[in-house]
């Protein structure tokens, strides 16, 4: 009996469903959902600026110490919110169960009392006295002890520190019109990378130059007791630089070999996309075996934890796609972001719809950039692209049943990244592998369609390599990525897409 493999890599072909005329992202109404008692964020600027300080140095709990002070106009109501969706988890993530001790004075000493909304964990609601000018703001953040109480996020050695975590905004403004001058203590001694630019550095205290708020959360840190800083800019290239810190110093050694291919990652993702979206960008790398591994884009920074034998054990890492997935990311998911995922605060929930493009095809550069750069071999990459194809072959009969790959775009919000129990029939988070491999069909059919001479790079650079140097976001909606494939060939990309996404795998022989 004849086995469908490369067919259903190559095809992706859907049965019983007709084609949508839009993604689910891309419903007529694109008004935000708002919080229940939350205030409809407004597009001005909120008058003042925020100063947010995390004391870092109590290692030994592992407990972050955050003051901030809020400016505010007096006689009037404040509601606080505490970050709860954040770019690039998909999901209501925010920790704040791991949030205590918050306490609020008005700048006259007073202590206000403050009152969480009955239908919104995330709010606080405080009542401002007449003459009170600003909120003087303080609480804990307990990081997990043991990987059972979540990520485990400091170490005796390292710190990742994001600004969600410790930190609470005014509601009923963009993220973006809040201006904020962040702070932070290190524990003594430790060194620091961020994509955060540094004003000025008092013993182990560093002050940031202002950011707003948006950027801010957009701008995490990393900082260890073991940490060196690598220059990986090359020619044609905004500054790109390496902040890698390691359970030990062995861990951080890394040698002139490495380095250049770490440096053809950068050259290799100019070459595709023919731009760059960012003026500097650091990659923050954490390698330990105490540390929670992770990857996490951001715009000009990228979050990246992994073995600690990750340059000692290179053989191994020639075996790992996790920085070009995460550089990739500053093109595809941050610059060019589906309107959904493009909401105002960090409160308003956002629409996964485009799930397919944004991981997905992040899933298929990822992958080719890493063979491309120099980080996997050839055969390393065909080996990884044959067993997502193996899989789909004949491992998820639940995409051949009762789920498309476009619903899983929601798995992220239903599961909350926990594991399930027939992962095979319920599906989890298809849109990576399986958005790899629909990606990989738009590629072949480009490539029949116009005898090899355009493949899915031209899609690459027109859609994603736009407008040189910007660093906002630039939204779209599906129709934009039919439109923009329609231009390198014409066909009916909609029905070729929306088939694969809407419909059931044929897994028939």
């Amino acid at each position: 009996m004849k086995h469908t493999f490369w067919a259903t890599l190559l095809s992706m072909a859907a049965l019983g469903a007709a084609p949508v005329a839009v993604d689910a992202a891309d419903a007529a109404d694109r008004t935000p959902y708002i919080g229940v008692n939350q205030p409809a964020p407004k597009d001005v600027d909120y008058p003042g600026t925020l100063a947010i300080h995390v004391d870092a140095t109590d290692i030994a709990h592992r407990i972050l110490t955050v003051n901030e002070t809020i400016p505010v106009a007096g006689g009037e109501p404040v509601q606080l919110l505490y970050p709860t969706w954040i770019p690039g988890h998909h999901r209501p993530s925010g920790p704040i169960r791991q949030m205590a001790g918050l306490v609020i004075h008005g700048d006259d000493g007073q202590r206000l009392e403050w009152r969480r909304d009955p239908y919104n964990v995330y709010a606080f609601m405080v009542d401002v006295p007449a003459g009170v000018t600003a909120l003087k703001v303080q609480f804990h953040f307990l990081a997990a002890q043991r990987s059972a109480e979540g990520p485990i996020r400091i170490t005796p050695e390292m710190l990742d520190l994001s600004w969600e975590k410790i930190s609470l905004y005014p509601a009923g403004y963009y993220a973006r019109r809040i201006k904020t001058v962040p702070s932070v203590t290190l524990p003594a001694g430790w060194d620091y990378g961020s994509a955060l630019e540094q004003a000025s550095r008092d013993g182990d205290t560093v002050t940031f130059k202002p950011i707003d708020y948006l950027n801010l959360v957009d701008s995490p840190l990393y900082a260890g007791a073991h940490m060196r800083h690598l220059d990986l800019g090359v020619d044609g290239a905004p500054p790109v630089r390496l902040h890698v810190m390691g359970d030990t110093p062995r861990d951080i050694a890394v040698t002139d070999a490495q380095q250049a291919i770490l440096k053809n990652l950068v050259t290799q993702m100019g070459k595709l996309y023919g731009a760059y979206h960012f003026d500097h960008y650091d990659f923050l790398l954490a390698l330990s075996d105490k540390l929670t591994h992770k990857g996490l884009e951001h715009s000009r920074s990228s979050e990246n934890a992994t073995a600690a034998d990750f340059f000692t054990d290179w053989k191994l890492a020639r075996r790992n796609d996790l920085l070009s997935h995460e550089f990739n990311h500053s093109w595809n998911g941050k610059y060019r972001r589906g309107l959904r995922h493009a909401t105002p605060d960090f409160n308003v929930p956002m629409g996964d719809g485009l799930m397919w493009v944004y991981e997905g095809q992040t899933q298929f550069y990822g992958n080719v950039v890493a063979v491309r750069a120099g980080l996997e071999d050839q055969a390393t990459g065909f080996a990884k692209l044959a067993d997502v194809a193996a899989r789909y072959d004949r491992n998820r009969p639940g995409l051949a049943s009762w789920r498309n790959v476009q619903d899983t775009t929601n798995d992220p919000t239903i599961a909350q990244r926990a594991p399930r129990p027939y992962r095979n029939y319920q599906g989890s988070e298809d849109y990576y592998a399986a958005g790899q491999l629909i990606w990989l069909a738009v590629d072949a059919k480009l490539r029949g369609l116009t005898k090899n001479q355009h493949n899915l790079d031209d899609f690459a650079r027109a859609f994603f390599g736009v407008n040189p140097g910007a660093w906002d976001i630039n939204t779209y909606v599906a129709d934009d990525v039919y439109a923009t494939l329609n231009q390198i060939a014409p066909y009916d990309w909609q029905a070729f897409l929306r088939s694969r996404l809407d419909g059931h795998l044929n897994l028939a022989e």
